[in-house]
């Protein structure tokens, strides 16, 4: 049986293409793209001072860490840089959608809590009081 040239070549092509094509998608999903940069810590943290009106507005006030939240609460810890999800690291109050987020989580160390800044918006979608049901007013 004699292969044609030219349909070996279109099969070896179509190939190496949709190879190429899968290592782009796979990669994609490993950094974050521009028009989804995630904020920095400090934005994050300018976003909840703005947010909650916190007077406080000295950088060591704040305890910063990334972070990856399920919408039950439970959060692990993530790479700002990549999406990997790591070790179990605690809980707070369900996210407000339920849905999972990366997010920064921000421990206010002044009133003792911890919120939960959408890394890509800023919206706050949990938090909590590391003094059991306080509001924000009281303190520990």
């Amino acid at each position: 049986m004699k292969i044609d040239r030219k349909f070996a070549l279109t099969v070896t092509i179509s190939i190496l293409v949709t190879i190429l094509v899968y290592i782009g998608i796979v990669t994609s999903l490993e950094r974050p793209t521009l028009n989804r940069t995630p904020l920095s810590k400090e934005n994050a943290i300018s976003i909840l001072i703005d947010d909650r009106n916190i007077n406080s507005s000295k950088g060591q006030d704040f305890e910063t860490e990334f972070v990856h939240i399920k919408g039950n609460g439970s959060f692990y810890e993530s790479n700002l840089n990549s999406n990997h999800v790591g070790r179990y690291l605690g809980d707070s109050h369900p996210t407000i959608n339920n849905a999972n987020y990366f997010a920064w989580k921000i421990t206010d160390k002044t009133n003792n809590f911890t919120y939960f800044i959408d890394n890509l918006n800023g919206e706050i979608v949990s938090e909590f009081s590391q003094c059991g049901n306080l509001t924000i007013k009281n303190r520990c």
